[in-house]
């Protein structure tokens, strides 16, 4: 009988693992491999409710020595409600490699990507007064499937111990809404680094052993959000621990400091599993 309208804004997904996906994060870290890498995401948030957040991700990349750049393929899918809301993209991505010093080097970055985003209003449901679910009759959207051309920049300072870089994404001005008032994506930019300190060389029998610190903190219009990790690595283990949150920072519906994260991965050959 009544009904109240109120602004609402979204965000780009995020991984839990950031360096994990490192294409994602940053077109500076196509190519940031001696050889050809291949990587495989997969996201499953609240899987103990049907029909959630489900996000998947591929990326290839390599490293060309004679023109001291990095190429990189990444396509990514975020699937919303059991197929209800589906975005996904393929991203082609260049970075360039530039000596700063003989121990310090900077790579810009340039993603171009075809992004397609759809909504299903056949599978869209209402919660009953009982929290019983039925279909949404009336949803009807004047578009519900459309392509769009994106772009993404970015740039990266780094050596043997330490990196710092930032991503401006979203650089096409694109109507992402499926009704017909204007829906303009906002940019989103990332900051991130870190500093690794070695304190046992691999050599005479020995693994190496380094402890890191990292960083990323990114905002997309009036979301903001500050992960905070450190890794211990003793070849082949690596594990970590990350903070996401800003204290003290928050709105009356979003508290920033809501998670505590643990890593645990293990290097098998050139694989690793995370």
């Amino acid at each position: 009988m009544f009904g109240l309208a109120t602004p609402s804004s979204g965000q780009d997904m995020s991984f839990s693992q950031v360096y994990a996906a490192p294409l994602y994060l940053s077109p500076s870290f196509a190519g940031f491999t001696s050889g050809g890498r291949v990587i495989l995401n997969y996201r499953d948030q609240w899987p103990g409710i049907a029909n959630t957040y489900r996000t998947y991700a591929f990326s290839y990349d390599e490293y060309l020595p004679g023109y001291n750049s990095g190429v990189g393929l990444l396509f990514l899918r975020d699937d919303q409600g059991g197929g209800q809301l589906i975005t996904q993209n393929l991203g082609i991505q260049y970075a360039y490699e530039l000596a700063v010093s003989q121990d310090i080097f900077i790579r810009p970055g340039l993603q171009f990507k075809f992004a397609e985003r759809k909504i299903d209003p056949s599978k869209l449901s209402q919660v009953g007064p009982g929290g019983e679910t039925f279909p949404w009759i009336n949803a009807e959207f004047p578009i519900e499937h459309f392509r769009k051309l994106d772009a993404t920049a970015s740039a990266m300072v780094y050596s043997d111990y330490f990196w710092a870089g930032f991503t401006l994404d979203h650089l096409v001005k694109n109507d992402f809404g499926f009704t017909d008032i204007e829906t303009p994506e906002p940019l989103k930019t990332v900051v991130y680094g870190g500093y690794r300190h070695v304190y046992q060389e691999a050599g005479r029998g020995k693994n190496e052993q380094s402890a890191t610190l990292a960083f990323m903190y990114r905002k997309q219009q009036s979301f903001q959000q500050l992960d905070l990790g450190v890794y211990w690595f003793a070849n082949p283990i690596e594990a970590g621990l990350w903070y996401r949150g800003i204290p003290g920072v928050s709105s009356p519906s979003l508290r920033n400091n809501d998670a505590i994260i643990f890593s645990l991965g293990v290097n098998i050959g050139t694989i690793h599993l995370a």
